[in-house]
Parts: C-alpha cells; structure tokens; sequence
C-alpha cells in the first residue's frame, strides 16, 4: 500500500528554460555545452551547501572565462525558474487520496526563489531540500529522516524524479519509482497506484 508519494523539483514540479540561460551566453559569445560541463561538475556542491552562491557563480564563471560580472549569470539563472502550475494543481488532487512530500536537490538560492513563487505547504507536507541538510536528496540520512517523519516503510514511497540515475537511487533504497516524463504519463502511473 502506498502511503508516501515523493515529488522531485528540478524538470518536475518546478520547469528550468535552460533555452533562456543558453540564449544568454551564445549572445556573450559562450558555449552552452561548455557551461552544462561546467555545471553538472559544479552544482552537487552548490546543492549540498558545500560552497556558497558567490562561490559557485565565480568557479562557472571562471571556467567559462566569462568577462562579464558573476552576478549576471546567477541573476538570469534566477529568471530562468518557473512553477508547472498544472502538476502543482494536479498534486492538490492527490493530497485528497494520499501524503505527499518533497524531496530534491537545490542550492539554497533556488529554494528562495521556489518559496517566492509558491507556499509549498500548500501542496506538501513537509520539503526536503538537499542544501537544508548538507548531501544529496537520495542518501541514506535524507531517506531515514522521510521513513521516521511520515512513519513509513521505503516500500510504501513512490518517487517520482525525472532523471533516470535518482531512479536507480531510489529503487535500490527499496521504493517504488516513477520516472517523470509529461504529467499525462504521471497521471496514467499513478491512477494505477493510488
């Protein structure tokens, strides 16, 4: 029986236009294949608060050799940011028919701005954020914390996540999975589950 569901932010609950941010730089004269190397190899540091937001923005920006300010890639990283109004009204749905939470890696920034946008207890009762706990959303800490709150067993958790690594994560911490795609997949998995 399925007493949990775990929502992920990133490309789920929340949408990047990552089309805005590489606009950006192809018209300072950047790469974007270069900034995403870049950044996947940066951000799980800047998600688990292991170094600041000034801290990451000057390595990107050093390692894109980026001449303008630092605080212009973050500020349009920022802009960049935007709620999926329609699963969030959607989720309101489910929490007729089970709890819900959420589980998912971002920096401390990001959280700001989610929480600018959005009162998150409206549609979750409890967030988890990986910079709030200083690791990644999916290890063990995190996962023991969630069990001991809600009072579940990993079984009992659907996460849904859109990347397939955190699937794998997930699963191997013994939960049921949903790997995210539009919201009419979600809705056709979940009507099966809960």
């Amino acid at each position: 029986m399925i007493k949990l569901i775990l929502f992920d932010w990133g490309d789920v609950c929340g949408l990047c236009n990552l089309e805005l941010f590489n606009t950006l730089l192809k018209k300072e004269g950047y790469s974007a294949e270069v900034a995403k190397k870049h950044f996947h190899e940066l951000k799980p540091m800047f998600d688990r608060a292991a170094v600041s937001e000034e801290e990451y923005w000057r390595k990107l920006a050093e390692k894109l050799k980026f001449r303008g300010n630092w605080q212009v890639l973050a500020q349009s990283n920022q802009k960049i940011l935007t709620v999926n109004w329609p699963l969030m009204d959607y989720i309101k749905e489910l929490k007729k028919k089970a709890r819900i939470a959420l589980l998912s890696n971002a920096d401390k920034t990001s959280i700001a701005r989610i929480k600018s946008e959005i009162n998150l207890a409206d549609y979750f009762e409890k967030a988890y954020f990986s910079s709030e706990w200083l690791t990644g959303k999916l290890e063990k800490r995190v996962i023991n914390k969630i069990l001991q709150d809600f009072n579940v067993q990993p079984q009992e958790i659907i996460f849904i996540d859109d990347f397939p690594g955190n699937i794998e994560k997930a699963k191997a911490a013994g939960m049921q999975t949903i790997l995210f795609v539009n919201l009419d997949d979600l809705k056709s998995q979940l009507d099966k589950l809960v």
